[in-house]
């Protein structure tokens, strides 16, 4: 009887240690809960072809010891924001664009420049390239993962079609940002900053009569319903960085910094670029779907629109000089690096 009763002690005592083992085990495996957010739509490029695989490889290559949940569409913030937010941890890791805080990243904004950038895979890797060398101090506050562009920016316009200089002159047209603003101006526009999940309605109520926006925008928010003539202009390229809070990362392990490393960088930066590419030809699909006009200007006229917009270059250069910023060297080797990628 009494063996009895010591063997039923030593299981319930086994079973006792065997579950509150267990039990300890799983709470030193839970794992590293990182969020990660960003203000497109959950059916973005970006979110389906590049921050959606980020976050399930992620958790694949550190054998789910890290968890990146996404808050898309501004769920913790806005747009203009989201590098503040980074900094200051109410999310670990976001996606920024440059041109939301005009004036913030000076020598960032060489890539936004009308420079003839042919398209994103090239800006991306220029941008990215340009960061070692010159950019880095731009980025206090954050640990930055990786930069890119997205694709030329065309004009889109719902009536007018748009072929010389002269058709342009005096139409309202939505810019996304300041230097685009200013190379709209010089080109004879009344433009108007109108943020991009505001334009479908702009241009649906006539308070603005066409867009500039890469083509991957028109399939993204539906303007291909109201534009039906798209002028192949490539007007500019805008910047987009994507960083991690720096507590965050200090507070990951060595192996684990490695692995998000080695998924960002050149890589994201390539696949960002590789995807915008990608949606630049669906929208211009989407727009011949719908018999669109889709209009080049000739070589005469290339060079009269370039001629106009030149200035913007060279006062670029002199504000980033005065500033004491090597603006003429970037610039230089910005060129070059564009004439190297569009071989």
């Amino acid at each position: 009887m009494k063996k009895r009763i010591f063997l039923l002690a030593m299981a319930l005592f086994l079973v006792f240690i065997f579950a509150t083992g267990k039990f300890s085990y799983a709470q030193a495996v839970k794992p590293i809960e990182l969020k990660l957010s960003h203000f497109m739509s959950p059916m973005h490029n970006l979110h389906v072809d590049v921050l959606a695989p980020f976050a399930k490889e992620v958790e694949e290559r550190t054998k789910g010891r890290v968890k990146v949940t996404i808050y898309p569409g501004e769920a913790l913030g806005k747009a203009k924001d989201h590098y503040d937010m980074t900094m200051h941890g109410i999310t670990d890791l976001a996606l920024f664009i440059h041109g939301y805080t005009a004036g913030r990243f000076p020598l960032t904004s060489v890539i936004e420049l009308p420079i003839n950038v042919p398209s994103a895979k090239v800006g991306s890797r220029v941008i990215w390239e340009l960061y070692d060398k010159y950019l880095e101090q731009e980025y206090p506050g954050i640990k930055l993962l990786t930069l890119w562009t997205h694709g030329p920016g065309h004009l889109h316009m719902t009536k007018k079609p748009v072929t010389k200089l002269e058709d342009i002159k005096g139409l309202r047209i939505r810019s996304p940002g300041p230097l685009q603003t200013a190379l709209l101006r010089e080109l004879g526009v009344s433009p108007l900053t109108i943020p991009i999940p505001e334009v479908y309605d702009a241009l649906q109520r006539g308070m603005a009569e066409g867009a500039v926006v890469p083509f991957s925008v028109i399939i993204d928010f539906k303007l291909y319903e109201l534009t039906r003539h798209h002028t192949l202009s490539n007007l500019y390229v805008m910047s987009m960085g994507f960083a991690i809070n720096p507590k965050t990362w200090n507070g990951l392990s060595p192996d684990i910094q490695k692995i998000i490393e080695e998924l960002c960088g050149s890589r994201m930066s390539e696949t960002a670029g590789a995807s915008y590419d990608k949606y630049d030809s669906l929208g211009m699909e989407a727009a011949k779907k719908v018999k669109a006009e889709i209009l080049s200007l000739s070589s005469e006229e290339k060079k009269r629109w370039a001629d106009q917009i030149k200035p913007l270059n060279g006062k670029w250069i002199a504000d980033m000089e005065a500033k004491g910023l090597p603006g003429k060297k970037i610039f230089d080797d910005a060129r070059l690096l564009l004439e190297k990628y569009s071989k």
